[in-house]
Formats: C-alpha cells, structure tokens, sequence
C-alpha cells in the first residue's frame, strides 16, 4: 500500500510542477507522461489487489467508523466524477490529469471499502470475500488501463492542435 501511496502522491507532485510551469506544448506532453506513469501506478495497484486475493486480507473498521468510511468513499467518487467532466470541459490537460487521478484513487477507494464491508457483513464466507476481491480489483484495474491508454490516444489529437501554434 505504501508504494502505490508514495507512486500516486508523487504522480500528483508532477503534476503540480508541470501546472506551475506550463505551456500549452508542456501541458499536451505532461498529460501523456501521466498516462504513461498511469501504467506504473498499476504495479502498485496490482501488488494490492493480488495480494487481498491471496492472503485474504481485507480492511477492517472498529464500530460505526465503516459508516463514516462508506460516506466518505461514496463521496469522493462522486466529486471525482462531476470533477473529471468539469474539468475536462476547460480545455487543461493537466487539470485533467490531476482528476483522472483522484478518479483512479477513488477507485481504489471503493475496492478498499468492499472489501472492510465484506468482512464485516457477509455471511458467505472466504470464498466469497476472494471471488469478490478478485472480480472488483480486476475491474478497477482493468479501468486504469483503459483510462490510461484513452489518454494516450487523446494526447495525440492534443499534441496535433499545439504543434501548428508553435
């Protein structure tokens, strides 16, 4: 988990610099080294979820604090995506980015979140808890690369209306 933090916390710094320092030609090329950096995020991300598969392992969450915990999930996966639409409409990659970033964080939020409501409230048992893990992490991870590879292709389209500019 401390990888994926210190991966994605550093994605984000990146992002910070290039928005201080940006030119339409270092938006278009900051917007495609994110999606670049968006399949090594993945590593992180599938170390994660391959390893709540295996161990089993989950979050877990003392009295009403799951409560708390889904609200907040619930709620930040819905900024994120009024934001990635907002954002998108104003035309900065970087700006973008930075939304497609809280998106992917609140992905992972949502499958840490299943997994601490699992293991709380289902009956079903192990079996039940792995399957679910495994299909929800494949999902969010399948989504990351799908996101990241819709980037690249879009930072194509950007970088052919900055070049005739320059």
């Amino acid at each position: 988990m401390a990888a994926y933090y210190l991966a994605l916390g550093a994605l984000r710094a990146y992002l910070v610099v290039g928005y201080r320092r940006r030119t339409p030609a270092r938006e278009c090329r900051c917007y495609r080294r994110t999606a670049w950096l968006l399949f090594l995020l993945n590593i992180p991300m599938d170390g994660m979820i391959v390893l709540m598969v295996r161990t089993n392992s989950g979050f877990s969450y003392p009295g009403y604090v799951i409560y708390l915990s889904a609200l907040y999930t619930f709620y930040t996966m819905i900024t994120s995506v009024l934001n990635l639409i907002k954002f998108r409409r104003l035309g900065s990659p970087i700006l973008s980015a930075a939304k497609v970033l809280n998106f992917v964080a609140a992905l992972m939020s949502i499958l840490g979140l299943q997994t601490a409501m699992i293991a709380r409230f289902s009956a079903h048992g192990e079996g039940y808890r792995r399957m679910m893990n495994a299909i929800t992490g494949g999902f969010v991870y399948g989504i990351v690369v799908l996101i990241a590879v819709y980037m690249l292709l879009h930072s194509r389209t950007l970088r052919k209306k900055v070049e005739p500019l320059e």
